[in-house]
C-alpha cells in the first residue's frame, strides 16, 4: 500500500515538473496537434477508400492493402511527430527556446531510421496480436489468455521506452535503439523492474476520468435538456483532447529527462533526483 502511494507521489511529482517545462515553452504542445492533424488526413485519404470499398463489397483485397498501408503511416507519421518532440524537449531542457523548426529539423534528419522503426512496431504489433487470437483458442481460458497477452505488451512497452529519444538524440538505428532502450533500463534499474511512475496515470485521473464523468452526465441530461446535454458532451470532448494533448507532450519530456539522468546522471533542472531515481521499481530482493 505504501508502496503504491510512493508510486502516485512520484508520478504526480514527475507530471508537475514536467508541466513546468511545458509552461516554460509551450510550443512543445503543438507537435502533438500537427500529428493528430496529419494522423487524421492520412486515415481519410489512404484508408478512407478502403471502407469505402468493403462497403460496397468491391475489392476486398485493395481494401485490407490500403489499410495496412494506412496502419504504416499512422505510425510513422506519430514516430516522426514524437522524434520531433522529443528532440525539441531536450533543447528546451537545456534552458534554450524551441520552435518546430527545430524539433521537425532533426526529425526529417532521421526520416530513414523512422520509418525502419515504424515498420518494426507494425509487425511486434501484428505478432502480439497474433498471439493474443491463438492463446484465445487454447484451453487455457480468455482470461489467462489476456494476461499473459497483457504481460506481452507491457514487457514489450517497458522494452522501447526510450527508443524515440534515442533515435531523436542519438540517431541509431532500430535494432541498436531498441538495444539501448533495453540496457538503459537493466543498466539503472536491475532486470527485474516491475513497472513505472509514469505521469500517464495522472493524467487518466486529473483529465480523462472526469472528462468522462462530465459526458456521462451529458449523456443522461440530454433527454430532458438537450442544450445543457450537449454542452456537457462537448466539454467532455474538449477534455479529452486536452488531456490526451497534454499527457503526450509531458511523457516525452519525462522520457528525455529520464534518459539524460539514467545514461549521464544529469538532473534536469527543475526535476527531482528521488523521482527519478525510482522511475522504474526494481523486484522486491534485487536492491
Amino acid at each position: 500500500m505504501n508502496s503504491g502511494r510512493g508510486r502516485i507521489r512520484r508520478g504526480w511529482a514527475l507530471a508537475k515538473q514536467s508541466w513546468a517545462v511545458l509552461r516554460a515553452d509551450r510550443s512543445l504542445a503543438l507537435f502533438p496537434v500537427i500529428a493528430g492533424f496529419a494522423m487524421l488526413a492520412a486515415a481519410l485519404v489512404i484508408a478512407g477508400p478502403g471502407v469505402v470499398l468493403i462497403a460496397t463489397d468491391t475489392a476486398a483485397p485493395v481494401a485490407f492493402v490500403l489499410w495496412a498501408i494506412a496502419i504504416y503511416a499512422l505510425g510513422f507519421i506519430g514516430i516522426y511527430c514524437n522524434v520531433a518532440l522529443a528532440a525539441a524537449a531536450a533543447k528546451a531542457l537545456d534552458g534554450h527556446d524551441t520552435t518546430l523548426a527545430d524539433g521537425f529539423s532533426v526529425a526529417r534528419e532521421r526520416k530513414g531510421l523512422i520509418a525502419k522503426w515504424a515498420a518494426v512496431q507494425l509487425t511486434v504489433g501484428v505478432l502480439l496480436q497474433l498471439i493474443e487470437s491463438a492463446l484465445e483458442r487454447t484451453p487455457i481460458g480468455p482470461i489467462v489468455s489476456i494476461l499473459i497477452s497483457g504481460l506481452l505488451n507491457a514487457a514489450w512497452t517497458i522494452a522501447t521506452f526510450f527508443v524515440i529519444p534515442v533515435l531523436a538524440l542519438e540517431g541509431l538505428g532500430p535494432k541498436d535503439a531498441l538495444a539501448r532502450s533495453v540496457g538503459v533500463v537493466k543498466e539503472r534499474w536491475g532486470e527485474g523492474f516491475v513497472g513505472s511512475a509514469s505521469i500517464g496515470g495522472i493524467i487518466v485521473l486529473v483529465g480523462v476520468l472526469p472528462s468522462i464523468a462530465i459526458g456521462a452526465l451529458g449523456v443522461a441530461a440530454a433527454g430532458s435538456t438537450p442544450a445543457l446535454g450537449g454542452v456537457l458532451i462537448a466539454i467532455a470532448v474538449v477534455g479529452l483532447v486536452l488531456a490526451m494533448l497534454i499527457g503526450s507532450t509531458l511523457n516525452a519530456i519525462f522520457r528525455v529527462a529520464l534518459l539524460r539522468f539514467a545514461t549521464q546522471n544529469q538532473v534536469a533542472a527543475g526535476f527531482d533526483r528521488n523521482a527519478l531515481e525510482h522511475a522504474f521499481a526494481p523486484k522486491r530482493g534485487r536492491r
